[in-house]
């Protein structure tokens, strides 16, 4: 079981980075559609969903790190991708919460 899990963490990683990168290159490839202030929100909408997907693979390596009690660099492949995705929800999360509470406040 713990060879299958430790597998299953460099897939996993695998499959995150490629995950992060097909989101900048739909970011970067897609044409902005729409018009005015939504111009180029169907850009915004793949890189969050192809990030969102990246983050589903990170915690499924973090998962597996953990059911394999991972050591050494395998536990480090198991865990920053999860710290590298769910850090960047976390942050968009709070910018938006922020940008919330700013615009209220400044009425």
């Amino acid at each position: 079981m713990r060879a299958i899990a430790t597998a299953l963490i460099w897939i996993a990683l695998i499959v995150w980075a490629a995950l992060v990168a097909k989101g900048f290159l739909a970011y970067m490839s897609l044409e902005a559609t729409g018009s005015g202030f939504t111009r180029g929100s169907n850009r915004i909408g793949a890189f969050l969903q192809w990030q969102g997907l990246a983050l589903a693979a990170a915690f499924v390596g973090t998962i597996s790190g953990r059911v394999a009690s991972a050591t050494g660099v395998t536990r480090f492949a198991s865990r920053i991708p999860f710290w590298l995705s769910g850090g960047f929800f976390v942050v968009l999360v709070l910018g938006f919460l922020a940008l919330l509470v700013w615009s209220w406040v400044a009425g």
